[in-house]
This record gives C-alpha cells, structure tokens and sequence, in this order.
C-alpha cells in the first residue's frame, strides 16, 4: 500500500472538483468540496496483483451504475455517513448531489435486501480501473463489495489493466 497518489485517482480527484466548478456554486457545496478534499488527503492506495477472490455476500445484480438523481442523492447519503458530524454530512451531501455523470468516473450502489448499503466510484482509463471512495454500510467486509463489483465490470478490465483501490 502506498500514500503516493497515483495518476488515476488524480484524474478522479479533478473531475470530482470540478463537480462545483458552475457559474454559481453554492456556498454549502463548496464547504462540501474543502470537506472532502480534507478526507482524501489522507487515503492510501494499493494495485491489485489480480482480480480478488469472487466470495461476497454482495451479487453482481445488485450493483447498480448511478444514473439519475434519485441514485445520486442515495450514493451521497452513503458517503456522508463516514463523516462524524451532522453539519459536514449535509455539505458532502449537498456536495455530491452536484455531480453531473460523464467519463472517466461512474457511480455504482451496492444492496443488500432492497436497501443501499454500499456505494464507490469507478475511474477508468484506458490504463487503470480505480475503486475509490468506497463506503460499505453494512457489517460486510469492504472487500467483498469491491469483488463483487470488479465481477460487475469483469467485461471492461481488459488482461493488462492496472486495478487500484483506494482505501
């Protein structure tokens, strides 16, 4: 594992800036971004010698790619409860619900029984895969929602791509 930052969760990093960068950003949104940026600076990474073991409690069809809003509100929610504070929970939520979907980054949610429990976002570059931003809820081991979600993009991640987690 590593605390230097690799190129891809650079490439992450400013598309997820970027998210704020409109003509008027709100001012909670903002506060959001200085939030995260906080939490980010202190993740480590680590390249996947190969793809993890599929043994999960998560299945592949209960990984979903965000695509509108209402997904966008719930993988925010889950996010923002790593934060200890009610205040900073509500910017990272007002935060990530700025996000507007486009490449290099995707949204995925993770259920267990009908509920979101998981949530992460996937970089791909024509080189990488990065899993970053993961947040499991439940009493699940955080490796299991990556595995099950590496097996969701198993047809993406071509023989001699770099995987990287973010942790």
């Amino acid at each position: 594992m590593t605390t230097l930052i690799p190129q891809i969760a650079r490439v992450k990093n400013s598309w997820l800036y970027q998210q704020v960068d409109v003509q008027f950003p709100t001012k909670e949104s903002l506060k959001g971004l200085e939030l995260y940026k906080q939490a980010v600076s202190t993740r480590e990474y680590e390249v996947l010698a190969e793809l993890p073991a599929a043994e999960t409690s998560f299945n592949s069809d209960d990984i979903f790619l965000v695509d509108f809003h209402r997904l966008t509100v719930m993988f925010a929610l889950i996010q923002s409860s790593q934060w200890q504070n009610e205040f900073e929970r509500e910017m990272i939520v007002e935060f990530l619900t700025q996000i507007i979907y486009s490449e290099p980054c995707s949204l995925y949610l993770g259920f267990q029984s009908g509920e979101p429990v998981a949530a992460a976002i996937v970089t791909q570059t024509e080189q990488s895969i990065l899993i970053s931003d993961i947040v499991v809820k439940s009493d699940e081991p955080s490796a299991h929602f990556v595995s099950a979600l590496l097996g969701k993009l198993s047809d993406q991640i071509a023989a001699d791509i770099e995987l990287i987690v973010e942790k």
